[in-house]
């Protein structure tokens, strides 16, 4: 006997709308990770975060047919279950096998045996239209060349609750503690079909061998409602659709503050949510479909790149909260608590390593938003603003507890603390005083960290901490990129305060020579090491008080774990872009503020460049250096693509990306963080500089949302080989592992990866200026037909030769200039010529606003 197994089931496509909770329905057909009821990972409080109400081995469909015999098979690629096995029931089958097509947001199923059925799983993703992307709802669209009888069964989330059978509906419901995050909620599971059933149990199927004979024989069960822990509701037909739907209000955080969700802004139960899905079903399916095919359906490129690329969009269901009130947070990582390997017998304390993540809540990461704010911001506009506007209060105020605590962090003012204390001991103790005093040491070292950005929300949606030293300039540059690629004035000028004040924050405290500049303690192996020396445990962070130059690690970046000092590719290259997009956000406004960027990267490149790439990091003070090559040196410097203001040569541009790719791009491991032009490998010792450190996995590791990144710089710069390569690369390693929908960091469904959405402008060449309404298409390659999709509105970009055509399916586009690779001979919308003036740009004689189903042709 030979079996052909596969074993990749450790992610699948994700169910459910944004910020609603999730399903995830896998490559066996079964249907994991239920966090529809504000719990597990999806969950804030620690004593719901393993607790799963439903999972994996409580839901079923089972579809029978009748010809010349009846045939039963469960669709599910998994042994004999649910009352089925060799000895009983043996008719009672699973599936001989199951191909699976997952392509977020759409799961396609085949499932062969003696007759064929196939499934279509989605939820609605609409690109700008945010409430039919927020529904609670899965849809299971089931089709076969024969009337086939179909049954859905699920374990009933409440105990020995209610199972009700009304309007072709099966609705659960139950009696459940206030504390409880189901309570006042129900789930819902309506089937569109002929010859509709439902009915409760008191138990489960797999005892029940009488129901299952009955379904045999007829095709339909007794509809029954009452009480009992199991549900079944069944349809006939050719196609017959289950909308599984669902309410659980009652989002908690850890200290009782109900956040709840956005879907109860518009519905009251899981009744009405199925109402309104089946009402709308033509609108929600024909447009995610149509985005789905845009995304996948690619000419000019190899198919496995679009698949790649749409991979990550699981991420902005998996990982989402959207409250009521409009809260929007996404977390950095998944800690994935559905998952065995977290806390068996054999996990490796705290829990097992392969995906890690948090346990407590991390959302909206800025440094890790900075690779994937593009995709966001691309998709659904308004949550990427939000994520922004939610941070504008949270920036370090003056008189606040942490500008104190960030003040006393830099040596100059700690020592001037000590000063004052030893004459008056009661400062410490009399807050008005010690914030007065403060203030005044501030003002007289220069070093006030007021206007510092924070890193991200944890706990009862308070933020974290303020460490690090590259928050401040991405900040400013999501703020700006979001502002320009939408247009919109008023957000640019709304945060426009707290982006000069971050920028003035990081002069007056963490610059050297126009750049930023990192002291000690700078990572957290540097912390552990020196904690090491002293035998202290591990963590304890107090002896950086003593040995570091700042009480607090004000000067840690997105590699936390490891350490930069002094002047680094990384922090300079975004600083200088933050200065230069800041320059023209002043400009947009009218407002005099300006800085002078160009002294920085003269600076920038006497001290990093090499003349092959950047080095790592450069400390003018103590000469120290570290030339290891950096995936994401030249991170900044992208962001100045998108924006269209370049400020390096392209001749150093090229090289840098050159030098990645000869040094970082390592066979079947990827494109490393860090790599040193000997090949010499950290992880075998310490890094080549002299801080005498150990290295750690971050410099010698594969991130997916750096390398995506990578690949949307090198395509952007026509490096296409390049890209493809490291493509090619992350594409192999994740299928292999069964994580293609699902990469990894610190967790699971890592946020960062969403940077994969990038690459398709970069080989559209695009980039658009909603302040302008200018459009530029400078492509990659010769021939391209893809999506194309901007903060305003999303369709098709057909590329040739001889030329470019943009049809709109959804929203609208503002054309008043186009940047292209040469002069058109004519350009038509809807059929009509439209005159032009050219030169550096072709300028429209009047406005172009192009609505769904216009057309732009640009001839050459």
């Amino acid at each position: 006997m030979k079996y052909s197994y596969s074993y990749n089931l450790d992610s699948g496509i994700t169910l459910g709308g944004i910020g609603s909770g999730s399903i995830e329905i896998r490559a066996d057909g079964r249907f994991y990770d239920w966090t529809i009821f504000n719990n597990g990972g999806y969950a804030e409080r620690q004593d719901i975060r393993y607790v799963y109400y439903i999972d994996e081995m409580d839901s079923f469909i089972v579809a029978r047919q009748k010809k010349d015999k009846v045939k039963v098979r469960v669709l599910q690629a998994y042994d004999y279950y649910f009352g089925g096995s060799p000895y009983t029931l043996p008719w009672l089958r699973p599936v001989k096998q199951v191909e699976f097509n997952g392509e977020p947001p759409i799961a396609y199923l085949n499932f062969i045996d003696d007759f064929k059925l196939s499934m279509k799983a989605f939820s609605p993703f609409i690109p700008l239209d945010l409430k039919n992307s927020s529904l609670p709802v899965a849809i299971l669209k089931l089709n076969s060349d024969e009337v086939t009888d179909f049954m859905l069964g699920i374990k009933n989330p409440f105990p020995n609750g209610d199972v009700e059978f009304k309007n072709s509906t099966l609705i659960f419901s139950g009696k459940i503690d206030s504390n409880d995050p189901r309570y006042n909620g129900n789930l819902c599971v309506r089937v569109i079909g002929e010859n509709t059933f439902g009915r409760y149990l008191e138990k489960t199927p797999i005892i029940e061998y009488e129901l299952w004979n009955k379904f045999r024989e007829e095709g339909r069960l007794e509809t029954k409602s009452g009480k009992g822990n199991y549900g079944l509701i069944g349809g006939k037909g050719k196609n017959v659709i289950f909308i599984l739907s669902w309410y659980f209000p009652n989002h908690v955080l850890s200290n009782g503050e109900k956040i709840g969700h956005f879907y109860e802004n518009y519905f009251k139960n899981c009744e009405e949510v199925a109402d309104y899905v089946q009402s709308k079903m033509d609108y929600l399916e024909s447009k995610t479909t149509l985005f789905h095919d845009l995304l996948y359906n690619v000419k000019g490129i190899e198919s496995w790149i679009a698949d790649l690329i749409g991979s990550q969009l699981t991420t902005l269901i998996k990982s989402t909260w959207l409250s009521r009130e409009g809260f929007f947070g996404i977390w950095e990582g998944y800690f994935n608590t559905a998952d065995k390997r977290k806390h068996d017998e054999y996990a490796l304390p705290p829990n097992f390593p392969y995906s890690d993540g948090p346990m407590h809540t991390a959302l909206n990461t800025i440094d890790v938003l900075t690779y994937s704010i593009y995709t966001i911001l691309n998709l659904f506009p308004d949550l990427a603003k939000k994520l922004i506007l939610q941070f504008k209060d949270k920036t370090i105020k003056e008189g606040s507890p942490e500008h104190v605590i960030y003040s006393l962090a830099f040596n100059e003012n700690r020592q001037k603390f000590l000063e004052k204390i030893s004459k008056d001991p009661s400062i410490p103790t009399d807050y008005e005083k010690l914030s007065s005093t403060i203030n005044e040491i501030v003002k007289e070292t220069g070093k006030d960290p007021k206007g510092r950005v924070p890193h991200f929300f944890t706990d009862t949606l308070k933020v974290d901490e303020y460490h690090r030293a590259d928050l401040n300039p991405e900040f400013t540059l999501m703020w700006y990129l979001i502002a320009k690629m939408t247009g919109d004035k008023d957000f640019l000028n709304n945060i426009f305060p707290e982006a000069k004040e971050a920028l003035e924050s990081t002069m007056r405290t963490q610059s050297l020579d126009g750049l930023i500049y990192h002291t000690l303690p700078a990572g957290l192996e540097w912390l552990r090491y020196v904690n090491s020396m002293f035998n202290l445990p591990r963590g304890d962070t107090n002896i950086s008080h003593i040995l570091g130059k700042d009480t607090i690690p004000l000067s840690i970046q997105t590699y936390d774990d490891w350490s930069m000092i002094g002047i680094t590719s990384l922090t300079s290259i975004q600083w200088i872009a933050s200065l230069q997009a800041f320059n023209e956000a002043s400009k947009i406004l009218n407002v005099n503020d300006k800085y002078d960027y160009e002294q920085s990267v003269k600076k920038l490149l006497e001290y990093l460049w090499n003349g092959e790439y950047f080095d790592l990091w450069y400390d003018p003070i103590s000469n120290f250096r570290d030339k290891a090559c950096n995936a994401s040196q030249l991170l900044g410097h992208w962001y100045s693509t998108l924006l269209g203001s370049r400020f390096l040569d392209d001749s150093v541009v090229k090289s840098s990306l050159k030098a990645i790719i000869k040094y970082n791009l390592k066979d079947e491991e990827g494109l490393i963080n860090g790599a040193y032009p000997d090949g010499y490998r950290p992880l075998k010792g310490k890094y080549q500089n002299p801080l005498n450190l150990p290295a750690t996995t971050q410099v010698d590791t594969p991130w997916s949302g750096v390398e995506f990144y990578v690949v949307s710089h090198l395509i952007y710069e026509k490096m296409l080989k390049e890209a493809e390569e490291v493509l090619k690369n992350i594409y192999d390693r994740y299928k292999l592992a069964g994580n293609f929908w699902n990469h990894l960091e610190w967790g699971s469904h890592y946020l960062r990866p969403l940077s994969s959405m990038t690459i398709i402008p970069a080989y559209q060449g695009l980039r658009y200026d909603g302040f302008t309404s200018t459009l530029t298409i400078d492509p990659a390659v010769d021939e391209l037909i893809w999506i194309i999709f901007l903060p305003t509105g999303w369709g098709k970009m057909e590329i040739n030769k001889d030329k470019i055509n943009i049809r709109l399916y959804h929203g609208m586009l503002s054309l008043s200039k186009l940047k292209l690779p040469k002069i058109p001979r004519k350009i038509i919308v809807n059929n009509e010529e439209i005159n032009y003036t050219s030169d550096t740009e072709i300028k429209l004689s009047k406005e172009i606003i192009l609505q769904e189903n216009d057309f732009l042709e640009i001839h050459f």
